[in-house]
C-alpha cells in the first residue's frame, strides 16, 4: 500500500524538512516542508468537501506543486488522475466524466482548467512559504493511480494501480538504480506519464532522492540542460544522441539510462566513448513498472518479475523467441472502461500479461527487446520488422535518429521506406548512397528500404516514443 511511499516522504520530512527536494523548470525550488505542507492543506480540502468515492485529477505543469497534489492524493486515500496542461478542454472533459471525478487540483494558476463540468471542484496549489510540520491523512492504502496508457498492448485507455503496486513500482526502482538521498536526479519527463511518474516523482520520494525538472527534452541541447550537480539521468535514446556530441557532462553524473524505445548499440557506444560512463537500458509498462535493466542490449528482470514467451497455440515456454509475457507483483489492476464498472484485466496468458513486444529470452532468463508485434508489416509475403531495420541502419554514423515505414505501392504491394535524420553538414545524398550500400550487405532482399528520405526530424512523444501513425504524413 502507498503507507510505504508517506512514510518514507515524512521520515524524509523529519530528517531534513528544509533540504530542497524539487527544483522547478522556471528554478524556483521546493523544500521537503513545503511540499508536505501543501499536501496536507490540500488533502484537508479533499477530506472536508469531496465525496469520498470520487477521483481527483490532478491538472497542469510538473514540478513541486504536481508532489503535493500527488501526496494529497494519496494520503486522502483518493483515485488519482494526472493529466497534462497540453490536452484540450473536450479530452479532458471525457476523462472527468469517464472516471468519476469530483475534483481538479491546478498544479499552477496559469495553466487552469477554466471551465470545468458543472460540480466539480477546483483547487490551486498555492506556495505559501508554510513551513509547519503538518499531518497527513492516513488512507493511503485506499488510493489508486489512474495512468493513461500508450495503447502498445493494443489496449489503449486508463490503467489502475493499487496503492500495493504504487508501493512496489517505486521501491524496486530504488533498490535496482541503486537510488538515495543524496541522489540529483534531472527530470524533462512529464510526471503525468508512466516513466515520469515513476523516476520523477514515485521513486524520489521513497528514496529522498532531489528532482531538478525542465519542461521539454530537447536534443540539441544536449549538456547545456544538464547541471552540474546532477548524478541521475533518466532520459530516452534521442536526448542521449545529442549527450553523446559533449565531450563533458559534469563530473557529478553517475548513471545514465533510457527508456521509452530500445537504446541502438550505437548511440550507447558514442556516449560511453564521449562521455566515459556507459548507459543503461531499462524496460518498463505503464501496466507493470519496471520490468527489466541492463546494458549492451542484453536486460535482465527486475525483482517480483518474471518474463516469459508466448507460443503460436497461446501457451507459455521459459525461453525463446516470439512475444514477451511478464507476470509482476507490481501488476496493474487493469484498465478503467468507466468509473463504476469492472476495470478490464487486459490480454492475459496463464496470469501473463501479453506486453505487444518482441524478443529473446534466453535460458538464464536475460532478455532482448528486438521489435513491436503490432508494427509489422508484409512484403511479398515475408514479415518485416521494422524496428530490426532501424536498429541496423541506426548503428551507420551518419544517422541521428531513423524510422522504416511500409511503402504502398498499389493496393497489394508494399515496399519498406526509411525515414533519416541525420548529421549537420553530411552531404544527405552521400549518407543515402551508402546507406542503401549498407542495406544490400546486410538485410534480406524483402527487408532493404525502396526509398530513403531524409527528414528534419521524426514525430516523437514527449517521452521518445516514435508517433508511427504519423509517418504517412511526412
Amino acid at each position: 500500500m502507498a503507507v510505504r511511499l508517506i512514510e518514507s516522504f515524512m521520515n524524509e520530512v523529519e530528517r531534513d524538512p528544509d533540504g530542497v527536494v524539487v527544483v522547478d523548470a522556471d528554478g524556483k525550488s521546493w523544500s521537503r516542508v513545503e511540499v508536505l505542507s501543501e499536501a496536507a492543506r490540500l488533502a484537508a480540502l479533499l477530506e472536508r468537501e469531496i465525496d469520498p468515492n470520487g477521483a481527483i485529477m490532478i491538472h497542469g505543469r510538473s514540478g513541486g506543486g504536481f508532489w503535493s497534489a500527488l501526496l494529497a492524493g494519496f494520503a486522502a486515500g483518493r483515485s488519482v488522475l494526472p493529466v497534462g496542461a497540453e490536452g484540450t478542454d473536450a479530452e479532458r472533459r471525457v476523462l472527468a466524466e469517464a472516471h468519476g471525478v469530483h475534483a481538479v487540483i491546478e498544479t499552477t494558476e496559469d495553466d487552469r482548467w477554466t471551465s470545468p463540468p458543472d460540480g466539480i471542484a477546483s483547487f490551486v496549489v498555492e506556495r505559501t512559504g508554510d513551513r509547519r510540520v503538518r499531518p497527513l491523512p492516513t488512507k493511503g492504502a485506499a488510493c489508486r493511480l489512474l495512468l493513461r496508457s500508450s495503447g502498445t498492448t493494443n489496449r489503449p485507455g486508463v490503467a489502475r494501480r493499487s496503492a500495493k503496486a504504487i508501493d512496489r513500482v517505486a521501491s524496486v526502482l530504488v533498490e535496482r538504480l541503486g537510488l538515495d538521498s543524496s541522489d540529483v536526479v534531472h527530470v524533462a519527463l512529464p510526471m503525468q506519464h508512466a516513466y515520469g511518474m515513476e523516476h520523477g516523482v514515485l521513486a524520489p520520494i521513497m528514496c529522498g532522492a532531489r528532482v531538478r525538472w525542465t519542461s521539454g527534452l530537447d536534443p540539441m541541447r544536449g549538456a547545456d540542460a544538464i547541471s552540474d550537480d546532477t548524478t541521475v539521468l533518466p532520459t530516452v535514446p534521442a536526448f542521449l544522441e545529442g549527450l553523446a556530441r559533449t565531450p563533458t557532462v559534469g563530473g557529478a553524473l553517475r548513471l545514465v539510462y533510457t527508456a521509452g524505445s530500445p537504446l541502438p548499440p550505437s548511440t550507447s557506444s558514442r556516449f560511453a566513448e564521449s562521455c566515459g560512463l556507459e548507459p543503461g537500458d531499462l524496460y518498463g509498462m505503464t501496466e507493470v513498472g519496471t520490468i527489466a535493466f541492463g546494458s549492451g542490449g542484453r536486460l535482465t528482470p527486475v525483482d517480483g518479475v518474471e518474463v516469459r514467451v508466448a507460443t503460436n497455440d497461446q501457451g507459455v515456454r521459459e525461453s525463446g523467441r516470439g512475444e514477451l509475457l511478464v507476470k509482476s507483483d507490481a501488476m496493474f489492476d487493469g484498465y478503467v472502461v468507466d468509473a463504476g464498472g469492472d476495470v478490464d484485466p487486459g490480454r492475459r496468458v496463464d496470469g501473463f500479461l501479453r506486453t505487444g513486444d518482441l524478443g529473446e529470452v534466453d535460458e538464464a532468463g536475460g532478455l532482448r527487446i528486438t521489435g513491436r508485434a503490432k508494427v509489422q508489416f508484409d512484403v511479398g509475403g515475408l514479415k518485416v520488422n521494422p524496428e530490426e531495420i532501424e536498429s541496423l541502419l541506426g548503428e551507420h554514423p551518419d544517422v541521428i535518429d531513423i524510422a522504416v515505414a511500409p511503402l504502398r505501392l498499389t493496393e497489394t504491394v508494399t515496399r519498406v521506406r526509411a525515414l533519416v535524420v541525420i548529421r549537420d553538414g553530411v552531404d544527405p545524398r552521400d549518407a543515402i548512397e551508402s546507406l542503401k550500400s549498407r542495406s544490400h550487405d546486410a538485410l534480406a532482399a524483402h527487408q532493404r528500404p525502396r526509398s530513403i528520405e531524409t527528414v528534419p526530424a521524426l514525430p516523437r512523444t514527449a517521452t521518445g516514443k516514435l508517433r508511427r501513425g504519423l509517418l504517412d504524413s511526412i
